[in-house]
């Protein structure tokens, strides 16, 4: 009885904070970042797709609003398509979380998001090389007011050379891309794959009934 009545407590907390609770998890959780896709405003480069990220961070499991301690590690390639020298890796071991306030990022099962309209937000990983504030190698989430263009910014080498800079982002949005639809003629070839082994088996049914008579 004891135990069952501490589980309804636990439930009943959870439920009265809200849906941005944090639920924290025992096993850590890897997470896929993708940002490939983007249209940013261009700050030191030309092609408004010259800089991407892709990668990685885990964390502890926790569901719901994420603080830095939630976050155990990560792998985020900064990559200039124009400039391949420039590109980066950024890892706990040359860089560091030097922005997360606001409680803009987001942990689901399905992936990890930021809310762009959340006064004040503000998730940066930033290289350690040149130190934080440097304007070097970091990739920067922002609401509103920060220290960074407001929206998406990923600078692979120093932010005036190589940095661009996603503007007009609003709403919570996903930092990974979203599972691939099936086109309709994909679901087409499946149908008729599907409708072939049906075929077959009604006929090996056949041919056994028939060997069984």
């Amino acid at each position: 009885m004891k135990q069952m009545a501490a589980v309804s407590m636990t439930c009943a907390l959870v439920a009265a904070a809200g849906p941005w609770a944090s639920v924290p998890a025992h096993a850590g959780t890897l997470y896929s970042l993708d940002q490939t896709s983007t249209a940013p405003e261009v700050a030191g480069e030309l092609s408004p797709l010259s800089d991407t990220l892709v990668g990685t961070i885990t964390t502890d499991g926790t569901i719901g609003v994420l603080q830095s301690n939630n976050i155990l590690g990560w792998s985020l390639q900064l990559n200039d398509n124009l400039r391949p020298a420039d590109d980066v890796t950024l890892t706990p071991a040359n860089s560091g979380i030097w922005f997360d306030t606001g409680n803009g990022l987001i942990a689901s099962s399905t992936g990890l998001s930021f809310d762009f309209s959340l006064a004040g937000a503000v998730f940066i990983i930033q290289g350690t090389t040149h130190g934080f504030s440097s304007g070097y190698q970091y990739l920067c989430f922002q609401a509103t007011s920060g220290p960074c263009v407001a929206g998406e910014t990923i600078v692979p080498d120093y932010y005036s050379v190589d940095g661009v800079s996603a503007t007009g982002l609003s709403g919570t949005l996903p930092l990974n891309p979203p599972p691939a639809v099936p086109e309709s003629s994909n679901f087409a070839l499946l149908s008729i794959g599907f409708a072939a082994l049906g075929g077959l088996a009604r006929l090996r049914q056949s041919k056994s009934a028939s060997m069984a008579a």
